[in-house]
């Protein structure tokens, strides 16, 4: 702060400003001289180019007969730019033509002129070289070479060089013109200010006060700001003065105070303990005679002389000390017990010790008495423990107890025919050691919160010590503190191993009754579909020969190809049936005619029902739809069919009825024995079948919906437990009357939905447009199939496309390779040999491409989609499918390229 500055701020000012200003002006110059020099180069490049399009006219009809002589007699009679150094002519297949070169420019002439034939500008030495080809009718017919010495644009730079070098020297003799102003202005009203700052600092003398005239408004401020905090600094000293005055005073009354005061309060020197002031209330706790304290040191009262230490050392870390239980003695001797509290305080100019106590002599003897009634209650708490655990030993159960983090407490001694832990082995272990399932752990914890803080019988699979896997039933209920707080969990754990044992036992006797039940469905279901699909392709097949026959004679065929469609599509149907009963297809409700379905389904188990049986129908035609999924409908036609067919058995004349109808229902014909839900009235769908087979008895239907209930030999049902599930999951009703050998009539109803009928059939035989796009679209088709190549394109053309064909995956992705910018769409098969289309597919992502993928199975959307991980294509198509269907997903996919929606 001592040192001298070499520089005043005027000289600072100026050489900043100046510096500032110069640099700033050189910026700007060659900014300037730069942006001239592009504005020149351009338009320099725009004269030659509008020279050379005038030669290139004027020389094109040589150029287009590649004739030398008429290229000089046109060009000779051309006046050329004094800039233009040298004019070329070459034909479009590099014949020289015509060359002009400047007498007066020997430059022109050191180096050779290469024919290109590209458009191209380039300065360089100084000049401009321009290639310009020579068109007629959009052909190429020749190329123009020019080259300009550009005098004019080297004037120009001359001439703006000068006026940046005038200008410059203007805006930094202008910028010395305003330092010397800001000199005035800034520079001296602060040198003024610096002196009167220097004399307060030297004279002491606060009264001094800044009046120099300013030119700004910050020097004003700064003069305003010095003079606020010189009446401020004014002040300040007269206020201490004040408040010293008022301490004087205060200590006065903070004597007189603290001696009234009935709390014992004592000021002791820091150093040495002597006792500078005490009040009389310590006075008669101590035993001081009259107001005769001097000598006397507070050290001489502790019992201990180290509990003074330990107090200053308390003091010192954590500032003071409240309530400190201390043992002291009066001036006679006699033992006191004092509860202290102390804090540093300054008194008559030292530090001192405030002490202020109360007399707990008498507390500490009601203390004692209470402590020894507490050691008595002890001693029976005890004993009643000992008999406690006496008889928690001798428990067959093993009683816990845990700490709030899960960790074991105390567990009784039957803990280690349970566990093969010792009492002490087991405190301290947490219980997730013990515990198989550390998830599981946390559920028992969570049923505990929900359950009120008590879990009772509880299964958990427990550890034992040499590594077995134990069943246990846990009861347990909280431990909570008066605050309400959980402070652990205690309760009891049974051993019930045998008992899982049997129950795992019977678990695996009813899977494998499942199994057999499972099996003998899908014999009966195979079965029907067999039956079925010979029907199916018997008319397929014959409808085929028949429009084979047909064409040769030149008759029409359109009805047998229909038949073909129609009959494929039922196929179609089946495989999406069979795929959903194995678990491949997905379950999706749609608006259904219960007497079609029924009519459908009845067909698939027609071969399964005895031939002695009668089998009648009366099916509503005219029925409302109700929204289900088709394959859950057939699994309950066919198991309330089979089912009385079992029924009858072999009884000679057996008869099954199967009806359907609406109705309004009311409340009392929606409910059920069977389903604990109320349905709410209204309109109704029913299926009624009824048998006059054996019956069943009052204990049969009860238990009849019991999973894997049955009346037969082992593996006989087909699931009337699976049959109520279907019937819930669809908000309907169940109805079933019986008796033994008065057979039995079962009624399932389901609410009629509000949704139209979606009947495909006629969608797709809708008129519509099947060109997808303006443009001929390119589809790339990769299938192993050969015939499933030449559907996709014969039906691809039909839409208007051009169709590329690969048999595998890894010709797939050459073809792709090879077209690229043609491919607007992929058609992928699944599987296919050497590469299939999952492998496909993360290559052509890898390749970059854009347009959008479609795989197309024979499997479900549900269950093809997951085994992309890592990619997933745009759209999905299973086969078989129709004109109708490819087109729709094509549009839906090139909606970007073909501007319009699905």
């Amino acid at each position: 702060m001592n040192r001298e500055s070499s520089t005043s701020i005027q000289r600072q000012l100026q050489l900043f400003f100046v510096l500032t200003l110069g640099f700033t002006v050189l910026v700007m110059g060659g900014v300037w001289i730069g942006h001239n020099q592009v504005l020149l180069e351009r338009e320099a490049e725009r004269v030659l180019i509008v020279e050379g399009d005038i030669i290139g006219a004027a020389a094109r009809p040589a150029m287009m007969f590649n004739d030398q002589r008429m290229a000089a007699e046109l060009l000779q009679s051309m006046q050329f730019d004094p800039d233009i150094a040298m004019v070329k002519l070459f034909t479009y297949d590099g014949l020289s033509l015509f060359t002009y070169a400047a007498e007066d420019d020997t430059a022109v002439r050191a180096d050779p002129v290469h024919f290109q034939k590209l458009q191209s500008t380039l300065f360089s030495d100084g000049r401009l070289r321009l290639y310009r080809v020579v068109k007629h009718k959009g052909e190429a017919v020749g190329v123009i070479y020019l080259e300009s010495r550009l005098n004019h644009l080297k004037e120009s730079q001359r001439t703006g060089y000068i006026t940046v070098l005038m200008v410059m020297f203007g805006c930094l003799l202008v910028g010395l013109m305003l330092a010397a102003r800001l000199q005035k202005r800034i520079a001296v009203p602060i040198t003024s200010l610096a002196g009167l700052m220097r004399q307060m600092g030297y004279d002491r003398d606060y009264s001094l006060r800044a009046g120099s005239p300013t030119y700004n408004r910050e020097t004003e401020e700064l003069l305003i700001g010095f003079n606020q905090m010189a009446d401020e600094i004014e002040n300040s000293f007269r206020t201490i003065k004040e408040n010293h005055r008022d301490l004087q005073e205060g200590e006065v009354r903070f004597r007189n105070v603290v001696a009234l005061a009935p709390m014992p309060v004592l000021i002791s020197r820091q150093c040495d303990g002597e006792v500078l002031f005490f009040n009389a209330a310590a006075a008669q706790l101590f035993g001081f005679e009259g107001s005769s304290g001097e000598g006397v040191k507070a050290v001489d009262f502790y019992r201990d002389p180290d509990d003074r230490q330990q107090l200053l050392r308390t003091l010192k870390q954590e500032g003071k000390v409240i309530g400190k239980e201390i043992e002291v003695v009066g001036c006679d001797g006699t033992p006191l017990w004092i509860s202290l509290s102390m804090s540093q305080i300054t008194f008559e100019s030292e530090p001192a010790l405030f002490s202020a106590f109360m007399d707990i002599t008498d507390q500490k003897s009601i203390e004692k008495r209470l402590e020894e009634q507490v050691s008595e209650r002890t001693s029976e708490l005890e004993k009643t423990r000992d008999e406690l655990q006496s008889t928690l030993d001798n428990m067959l159960d093993t009683y816990y107890r845990l700490s709030s983090d899960g960790t074991v407490v105390w567990a009784s001694s039957s803990v280690y025919s349970l566990l093969g832990y010792a009492q002490e082995e087991v405190a301290g272990l947490p219980l997730q050691a013990l515990w198989v399932d550390s998830c599981g752990f946390a559920h028992s914890v969570t049923a505990i919160s929900e359950n009120g803080g008590v879990l009772m019988n509880h299964k958990i699979q427990l550890k034992h010590r040499d590594g077995r896997l134990i069943w246990s039933s846990i009861s347990a209920h909280l431990i909570i503190d008066q605050q309400g707080e959980v402070i652990g969990i205690e309760g009891v754990v049974r051993d019930i191993s045998l008992q899982v044992e049997a129950e795992t036992q019977k678990q695996e006797m009813e899977k494998k009754m499942a199994h057999v039940q499972r099996l003998e469905s899908l014999g009966v279901l195979a079965g029907g579909i067999a039956h079925d699909f010979n029907n199916i392709l018997a008319g397929i097949m014959g409808n085929a020969e028949l429009a084979e026959m047909n064409m040769k004679e030149h008759l029409p065929a359109d009805k047998e190809l229909e038949n073909i469609v129609a009959s494929s599509i039922r196929a179609a149907d089946l495989c999406r049936q069979m795929l959903a009963y194995s678990g491949q297809g997905s379950l999706v409700k749609k608006p259904v005619n219960l007497s079609t379905l029924v009519e459908e389904t009845v067909q698939l188990i027609d071969v399964s029902i005895s031939k002695d049986v009668s089998l009648t129908f009366d099916l509503q035609t005219q029925l409302p739809i109700i929204l289900a999924d088709n394959t859950q409908m057939q699994q309950i036609v066919m198991n309330l069919i089979t089912n009385a067919s079992e029924a009858i058995g072999d009884k000679k004349g057996g008869k099954i009825q199967v009806v359907t109808g609406s109705l309004h229902a009311d409340r009392a014909a929606l409910d059920s024995p069977f389903l604990e839900e109320k349905r709410p009235p209204g309109e109704y769908v029913f299926l009624e079948v009824s048998d006059n087979g054996c019956g069943m008895d009052e204990a049969t239907l009860s238990r009849m919906f019991d999973p894997f209930f049955t009346t037969k030999f082992t593996g006989r049902g087909l699931g009337m437990s699976a049959m109520l599930g279907i019937v819930r999951s669809h908000g309907g009703a169940l109805q079933v009357e019986s008796a033994p050998e008065q057979g039995a009539r079962f009624r399932v109803l389901f609410p009629v939905s509000s949704a139209a009928v979606n009947d495909e059939h006629m969608a797709d035989a809708k008129a519509e447009e099947l060109k997808l796009s303006e443009r001929a679209l390119t589809v790339l088709v990769i299938d192993d199939e050969v015939m499933v190549r030449a559907i996709f394109e014969k039906m691809l053309r039909k839409m208007g496309c051009e169709v590329l064909l690969a048999c595998d995956g890894e010709e797939g992705l050459q073809v792709y390779s090879e077209h690229r910018d043609r491919v607007d769409a992929v058609l992928l098969d699944m599987t296919m040999p050497r590469m299939g289309g999952k492998e496909v597919l993360v290559r052509l992502r890898e390749m970059g491409i854009k347009a959008p993928v479609i795989v197309c199975s024979g499997y479900s959307n549900e269950n093809v989609m997951p085994q992309f991980e890592q990619v997933q294509p745009e759209a999905f198509l299973q086969k078989p499918f129709s004109l109708q269907s490819l087109h729709t997903v094509l549009r839906q996919s090139l909606v970007d390229i073909t501007g319009s929606g699905p």
